[in-house]
């Protein structure tokens, strides 16, 4: 186990809310990103200046954001597992909010 600083704790915890947000998209459980946004700002309390934590992903990247990932699920098989659309969105060159454009 290594020590984590605040910032550590919290890109950790945010990793996680992404990648479960990532999980009902891609299940058809949500309809589209903004959605999803909205719920966890207005319902759960996320940050209103980032926007939303699908917002917030595609403005660090997907790309980065799928690289983090892969360190935790390497670091820990059975808990992390990556949501399919997130591998998807890389691949696709693509952020959660191109896929409302549709």
């Amino acid at each position: 186990r290594r020590p984590m600083d605040d910032d550590a704790v919290l890109n950790t915890l945010l990793l996680a809310l992404i990648n479960e947000a990532a999980g009902l998209l891609g299940e058809g459980i949500a309809g589209r990103a903004a959605d999803v946004d909205l719920v966890l700002v207005h319902g759960y309390g996320f940050p209103r200046f980032r926007g939303g934590p699908l917002f917030h992903a595609d403005q660090i990247g997907i790309a980065t954001i799928h690289e983090q990932l892969k360190e935790l699920e390497a670091g820990d098989p059975l808990v992390w597992k990556m949501a399919p659309l997130i591998e998807q969105l890389v691949a696709g060159g693509k952020g959660f909010l191109d896929q409302d454009a549709k």
